[in-house]
C-alpha cells in the first residue's frame, strides 16, 4: 500500500503536558458513593496550546467562546472532551471542550480547550 506524508507539529513547538486521571473507588459501605484518591494519576503527552484565530472564531461550530478559549495540538494523543491537562510551559490548567478534527486523514489532533481562571460573561 502506497504510503503518504502525514502532517505533523514540529517538535520544537511542543512540550511536555500532563492529563489529570482522576482515580478512585466505589465505597461500598457508604451506597456505593465514589470516593475520589488524593494524587489523581498524571499521563504525560507532548502537545502545544496555541490562541484561537480568527477564522477558528468565525467558524466555531459550537457558536460560543470565552476570552480562557484556545487551540491544543498534538500529533496523535487522543484524549476525551471533558479532560483535564496541566501544560507544563506555564502550569496553567486546561479543560477540553471539542474535538476538532480533521477525519481519519493524518494522527494530527486539535482540540478547543478553556484555561481555568473563569469564563468571562457571555
Amino acid at each position: 500500500m502506497r504510503q503518504f506524508a502525514k502532517p505533523q507539529i514540529p517538535s520544537g513547538i511542543l512540550h511536555d503536558m500532563k492529563q489529570v486521571t482522576p482515580g478512585g473507588t466505589h465505597d461500598s459501605e457508604n451506597g456505593g458513593q465514589w470516593r475520589p484518591t488524593l494524587d489523581p494519576a498524571m499521563v504525560t503527552f507532548k502537545g502545544v496550546v496555541l490562541p484561537l484565530s480568527n477564522e477558528d472564531l468565525e467558524y466555531l461550530p459550537e457558536g460560543t467562546y470565552t476570552r480562557n478559549s484556545q487551540k491544543l495540538y498534538t500529533n496523535d494523543k487522543r484524549l476525551d472532551v471533558g479532560a483535564t491537562f496541566i501544560d507544563t510551559f506555564d502550569d496553567s490548567i486546561h479543560t477540553i471542550t471539542t474535538e476538532l478534527t480533521h477525519g481519519p486523514l493524518h494522527p494530527m489532533k486539535r482540540y478547543l480547550v478553556d484555561a481555568r481562571g473563569g469564563a468571562s460573561p457571555r
